[in-house]
């Protein structure tokens, strides 16, 4: 069971990151790495063009760099002077990644009762949906929603740099509320197979 979590739960954050990853590159924005895992020790890593694939050992998590994603920046190719909606599409990718792919393995699986397919589709959507939710700015939802803001309020440079710094907090917080809340994605399997079965 817990290998069955641990797989869907990466195949889950490969797919988010590789969302934003796609899009930023049609959007002609300069993608630095793309990371499945966070920090360090670095089990693989590869540089392809002008970005570095890389995996760590701490695969619970990833991102994807963008060029001056979260500092002021005069460079044409950086995520900073993006036009707005490049921006929300680059952001929104993820989240419409897993939640489309989440839902196709949760209709085949029940289609073809796959309990795999199915448990994969739960936890690829709840990850999406609890993404788009802006309850701090680090997570895309919240950049969505909270970027303009900022940038309204005390102009690009400031704007920028508050905005990074409240990012930086806020992702050490939701970092080890999602170490607290692993456990309880884990156990999600049970309730989603009565309802299944009750249906």
């Amino acid at each position: 069971m817990i290998i069955l979590f641990l797989t869907s739960l990466i195949i889950t954050i490969i797919l988010h990151e590789a969302g934003h990853l796609i899009v930023a590159k049609m959007c002609k924005c300069k993608v630095i790495r793309y990371s499945i895992g966070f920090g360090k020790p670095i089990l693989w890593s590869k540089k392809i063009g002008e970005t570095i694939y890389q995996i760590t050992m701490w695969l619970l998590g990833g991102y994807c760099e963008l060029k001056d994603e979260l500092c002021y920046s005069r460079s044409k190719t950086s995520f900073t002077n993006l036009p707005y909606r490049k921006k929300f599409y680059i952001s929104i990718a993820g989240i419409a990644v897993n939640v489309i792919t989440g839902g196709i393995a949760l209709i085949i699986g029940m289609l073809l009762y796959n309990n795999a397919l199915m448990y994969f589709g739960i936890i690829s959507i709840s990850l999406g949906i609890t993404n788009l939710l802006p309850i701090a700015p680090c997570v895309d939802g919240g950049y969505i929603l909270y970027y303009p803001i900022f940038i309204k309020i005390w102009g690009k440079k400031k704007g920028i740099l508050y905005f990074a710094k409240a990012s930086e907090i806020s992702f050490k917080i939701l970092l080890w509320a999602n170490v607290a809340t692993i456990p309880i994605m884990f156990f999600m399997w049970k309730p989603a197979m009565i309802l299944w079965k009750g249906i």
